[in-house]
């Protein structure tokens, strides 16, 4: 896709709604004790959360998300214009959890709501479709919702080693304004799609007729390399232009491997790459959300730009820097 760049839009706001049940992969059954540490040093991960799936799904995750940051925003249920869900553990195929969200948040019917059936590049797809609907919209102070996450558990066959010790449950919501007073540059994206790679990671059902998620781990680890690294460097020198010095680099947190050697290939000082594998694995497009959050909340004295990068399943690749306000406001609720 074409580089985008937007003008007046920010992101205001971050709820990141997490289960607080927790699993040990030092405990993990699945594997001897020996391969559980060497888990622990290659993948990063030691914990994963794990959401209670009797009285919770993806949907009143998002809801409890979107009350939290109403709250914190101070914004009415009447001032949403967009609202866009990013999930592939739907409670329902039909109708879309936008739209059931639409009912149960009392949207007014102006509002546009659709979901996005993408995973660990959701986050960033999403922002750009909200800026983009934004800046098409034509009216200030346009504000909009973006709900992102998975009950990855719900997809993980417990005999699989692959996969097991590396997805977490977790969810965000994202509140962006757009300010058209303000004209000032706020976010740059370059989005791309390989679907040769769509292998890499994939869903079918298994013996029992269940619906598990499959990974060759190979074939994430050659793409992402090939392709992660490229898309970043090919953003970066587009912004060359306005001069613009990220002060980190989020990625997707796919695993340590991963994210180290994509590091390393740009020649990343580790200091500026933050992670949130050890305490969270891999919680799909949730964990550049949840990343960022404990990024600025330890860096909130000041405006800064931050690259954002997510990758996975499709093989989608999606990076973007954006202006981060030192009034963002960034929350966690365990549940």
């Amino acid at each position: 896709m074409a580089f985008t760049q937007y003008n007046g839009i920010f992101i205001k706001g971050i709820v990141n709604v997490i289960p607080s049940i927790i699993e040990d992969n030092l405990d993990l059954n699945l594997i001897n004790e020996e391969d559980r540490i060497k888990v622990v040093e290659h993948t990063g991960i030691r914990y994963r959360r794990v959401v209670n799936k009797l009285s919770n799904s993806v949907k009143s995750l998002f809801k409890k998300g979107c009350l939290e940051l109403l709250d914190k925003q101070g914004w009415k249920e009447e001032d949403i214009d967009v609202l866009i869900c990013v999930t592939q553990t739907s409670n329902l195929n039909i109708p879309a959890i936008s739209c059931q969200l639409h009912d149960e948040l009392n949207l007014l019917p102006d509002a546009i709501c659709l979901d996005v059936n993408l995973g660990c590049s959701g986050y960033v797809y999403g922002l750009n479709t909200i800026y983009s609907l934004l800046q098409s919209i034509g009216k200030n102070n346009a504000k909009a919702i973006l709900c992102c996450g998975d009950i990855s558990t719900s997809l993980i066959d417990s005999e699989d080693k692959s996969t097991k010790p590396i997805f977490s449950d977790a969810i965000s919501v994202t509140g962006i304004e757009c300010i058209r007073e303000i004209n000032e540059k706020a976010a740059y994206f370059h989005l791309q799609t390989v679907g040769s790679g769509q292998h890499a990671i994939y869903a079918e059902l298994n013996e029992h007729q269940q619906l598990v998620m499959r990974m060759n781990g190979i074939d994430v680890f050659n793409y992402s390399l090939r392709y992660v690294p490229d898309n970043v460097n090919r953003l970066l020198e587009f912004i060359k232009k306005d001069c613009i010095e990220p002060a980190a680099f989020v990625f997707h947190q796919a695993n340590q491997i991963i994210n180290s050697s994509i590091a390393n290939k740009l020649k990343l000082n580790p200091k500026n790459v933050p992670s949130t594998l050890f305490e969270y694995g891999n919680t799909a497009s949730a964990s550049i959300p949840v990343t960022l959050s404990k990024f600025i909340n330890t860096h909130n004295e000041q405006n800064y730009w931050v690259l954002i990068s997510g990758f996975g399943v499709g093989f989608s690749i999606a990076s973007a820097l954006v202006f981060i306000s030192k009034d963002i406001c960034c929350n966690t609720l365990e549940i």
